[in-house]
């Protein structure tokens, strides 16, 4: 494929903590970027005894020493919506924050990128319009 192929506005498969937090206008979690704050002091706790149960504690630790974990119950999302004055969308971070944060936080302290897998979910006018065009399409039919 030539880079003239190449669409500069194609969603990324993988984007560093730092790349994803830009990329992020609302939060399912409140508002920014006091949340981003929360999130980062959540994950910088250690994982303790004490800690053990408290959301998102070890977080940091985790993608220090073991890089990014597959096995976590939902990806890191980003919701695709429309704004409330219907002119405009935005990208809602819904699950992932403390993974977001810890990576950014760990980019910032090493200079080195840490790539969290994406997980897009379009759920705008544009995209509900386009879904339903191909559940409507039938190739063959």
């Amino acid at each position: 494929m030539s880079a003239k192929n190449n669409n500069p506005d194609q969603f990324k498969l993988f984007m560093t903590g730092t790349e994803w937090k830009a990329q992020v206008t609302h939060s399912t979690d409140g508002p920014m970027p006091s949340t981003w704050d929360q999130k980062s002091r959540e994950a910088a706790l250690p994982l303790t005894a004490s800690t053990k149960f408290d959301h998102g504690a070890g977080m940091k630790d985790t993608l220090m020493t073991q890089g990014y974990q597959h096995d976590r119950d939902d990806p890191p999302t980003i919701i695709i919506e429309d704004a409330p004055n219907g002119k405009s969308t935005r990208m809602v971070q819904s699950e992932g924050h403390h993974r977001v944060a810890a990576a950014a936080d760990i980019e910032a302290e090493t200079g080195q990128p840490v790539y969290i897998p994406t997980n897009y979910v379009d759920n705008s006018s544009a995209g509900r319009r386009a879904k339903a065009r191909r559940q409507t399409y039938r190739p063959n039919g």
